[in-house]
């Protein structure tokens, strides 16, 4: 079980145990800066399930999480929530030109073994607490996600159509529509927001919300799109 959350911002310290959060923002309980392109309430330090979480609760600052240890990081974008597992990370994220940094530090850091029992975590990625998935929703949100790891840098693309995806995985759109709805609702299951709903532009909504997701904690890269290219698997 995680202990106390150390939490270090320009000097200002707070510990944190069992039944404390910790709101940073603008107008929050750790007021960050008086700085108008800051959300009032960006990020909550919170802990449930008896593991310390990130929770970044504002609407277009994505917060930065970095492993001063490992060099690992995940970006946790708006309405999302990501896992403390690291003994000492920096949450940093950007407001306008400035640039601010909040060091954390985990009493007892989770080790593999809990981590994967924290709701939300699987085998793929421990760093910060993701879904396990199976092959089948690995290889949809590769391509879903095929685009943008093909090209990072580039302009953001549309989402392709369903009927598309469906075809380039060898699937039939009934198929498609069900392991994507399995698989929303797993992520739904582990506290992401924004998946719910199938029809419309609900359903476009959903499929971007989740490719921003999985992109954001780290579940498929580049190196996966060689997967792609395998014989369909009907």
């Amino acid at each position: 079980m995680a202990g106390h959350l150390y939490v270090d911002f320009c000097g200002e310290q707070y510990k944190l145990a069992e039944d404390d959060e910790l709101t940073f923002g603008r107008r929050a309980d750790l007021e960050i800066d008086d700085n108008p392109y800051m959300h009032r309430v960006l990020g909550r330090f919170a802990r449930r399930d008896g593991h310390w979480w990130l929770d970044n609760v504002g609407s277009t600052i994505v917060i930065n999480m970095h492993d001063r240890d490992t060099a690992a990081s995940a970006a946790v974008t708006p309405g999302l929530t990501a896992a403390l597992t690291t003994a000492d990370a920096a949450v940093s994220f950007v407001a306008g030109r400035s640039r601010y940094e909040i060091d954390v530090a985990l009493e007892d850091a989770v080790d593999p073994v809990e981590a994967a029992a924290v709701p939300g975590a699987g085998e793929r990625t421990l760093d910060f607490g993701v879904v396990e998935l199976n092959e089948d929703q690995h290889l949809l949100l590769v391509d879903l996600a095929a685009d943008r790891l093909a090209d990072p840098t580039g302009p953001e693309q549309p989402i392709r159509p369903k009927a598309a995806s469906a075809r380039r995985l060898g699937w039939s759109l009934s198929k498609y529509n069900r392991k994507l709805d399995h698989l929303c609702v797993k992520f739904t299951k582990a506290g992401i927001t924004g998946l719910a709903g199938s029809s419309g532009s609900s359903a476009t909504d959903r499929r971007k919300r989740l490719l921003d997701h999985v992109l954001a904690v780290g579940l498929v890269d580049a190196d996966d799109l060689v997967i792609l290219e395998q014989e369909p698997t009907g």
